[in-house]
């Protein structure tokens, strides 16, 4: 639609051109349809005009497409009278432009409509339902589970439960979950923790408009970055960690030496980490510890003395380096250079695993996790030995969904370098 739209609005000008000059490329229609396309778009894009609505709300989508051109050539008309480059025959070429333009846009949406209908059926999202124990009616258009067919269960205590359900939504774009009130709140936690868009009812409904039950604390209401939000954010990951992974390549290749200098094992390190959507990966670290005191759950957690870290392994842990590997982490996209630390799955404070301590501990999961985060660069980073540490770690984590923006990823990278060295890193 986006394609057919700016065909549409420059192929307008060019038919304005025949019309009025017999000329189909003339100057005139052919700069203002060059200099409205961008513009057009960018209005667009902000005003909704595509995404998955425009599958199923044709009409609503082409109004806001032609509103949006509207704008552009009005905008036009009025910088061009401001730099003093109006000309008589403009208003003339934008009409005709603006009008042959509309239902050119019309036309291609309709099919583009047409095609995505034949397609994707009635329903162009794709949904699933989990009924939980509760009667339903008829569920067309709908991917449906039956969760004690399949023994899904909303268990936020347990990870690789947890995992399941992050991989059986990630190709889903909306899940309905029907449930007893007594697991409302714990399908909530499930649907925000894996970033999808949701909605809990105690039954089924054909249409059913509820949003998620709420949950009792405040950071329930962390929204989930969109999908646009996250190629966004993938596309400025790619070009930073490409640049990163050039420069910093002779460091990786003389830590990699030290290591194997100083100790037998591998290079690298390799730990099962929750990532974005609860969906368990890979993080991979130099190793700074011997190999047959490697803790691979992290159920104990390092000590300013731990006798398991090696010379090499202490400088690399006191300066960073030992993260590094993580770049390719960042490059594979399981995970961002910004974002929540990932924890390894026996992660405790004052002996209590860290769900254990706040059930809010799954939503930090709606995102990417980061090489560097908000809580890295506040100070809390390190190991967590109180409460306090977690939850300081988890408010942290919680504002930077909330506040993402580019922007903010550009200062968390630059307040990093500040923070490489620092007490807690042993």
């Amino acid at each position: 639609m986006l394609f057919t739209d700016a065909l549409a609005v420059f192929a307008g000008f060019l038919i304005s051109n025949a019309l009025l000059l017999d000329q189909p490329f003339a100057s005139p229609g052919l700069k203002l349809g060059i200099l409205s396309i961008p513009i057009f778009l960018a209005i667009a894009l902000n005003n909704k005009a595509y995404g998955r609505r425009a599958l199923y709300r044709n009409t609503s989508a082409t109004i806001r497409s032609i509103a949006s051109l509207f704008t552009t050539l009005t905008l036009i008309l009025f910088v061009l009278f401001g730099l003093s480059i109006f000309k008589s025959h403009h208003p003339s070429f934008v009409a005709f432009g603006f009008l042959i333009s509309s239902a050119l846009i019309t036309g291609g949406r309709y099919v583009c409509y047409a095609f995505a209908k034949r397609m994707l059926g009635t329903n162009p999202v794709s949904e699933l339902v989990i009924i939980d124990g509760v009667p339903h009616g008829t569920i067309r258009d709908k991917q449906v589970i039956h969760a004690k067919d399949i023994g899904l269960n909303p268990d936020v205590s347990d990870p690789v439960m947890l995992n399941r359900l992050g991989n059986l939504f990630q190709s889903i774009d909306r899940v309905i979950v029907a449930c007893p009130g007594e697991r409302h709140n714990d399908w909530a936690l499930v649907l925000k923790s894996t970033g999808v868009t949701g909605e809990v009812h105690r039954h089924y409904r054909f249409a059913p408009a509820a949003k998620y039950s709420e949950l009792p604390l405040h950071p329930s209401q962390v929204k989930p970055l969109t999908r646009t939000q996250l190629w966004l954010k993938r596309g400025m990951d790619l070009v930073l960690v490409s640049l990163a992974i050039l420069f910093l390549a002779p460091l990786m290749i003389i830590t990699a030496i030290a290591i194997k200098l100083e100790s037998p094992g591998p290079i690298l390190f390799k730990q099962k980490r929750l990532g974005h959507g609860n969906r368990l990966f890979h993080i991979y670290k130099f190793r700074s510890m011997r190999d047959d005191l490697c803790d691979l759950n992290g159920d104990r957690s390092t000590d300013r003395d731990d006798d398991r870290i090696t010379r090499v392994g202490r400088f690399i842990r006191a300066t960073s380096i030992d993260e590094l590997p993580q770049l390719f982490n960042v490059l594979v996209g399981t995970m961002s250079l910004v974002g929540p630390r990932p924890h390894a799955l026996g992660s405790k404070a004052d002996s209590k695993l860290f769900w254990e301590i706040d059930r809010n501990y799954w939503l930090r999961h709606a995102t990417v996790p980061g090489l560097t985060g908000l809580a890295q660069v506040r100070g809390f980073r390190g190991a967590t030995m109180t409460q306090e540490d977690l939850e300081n770690r988890l408010a942290s984590d919680l504002e930077y969904i909330q506040r993402w923006s580019p922007g903010f990823d550009l200062l968390i990278l630059a307040r990093t370098f500040g923070v490489i060295v620092h007490r807690n890193s042993f």
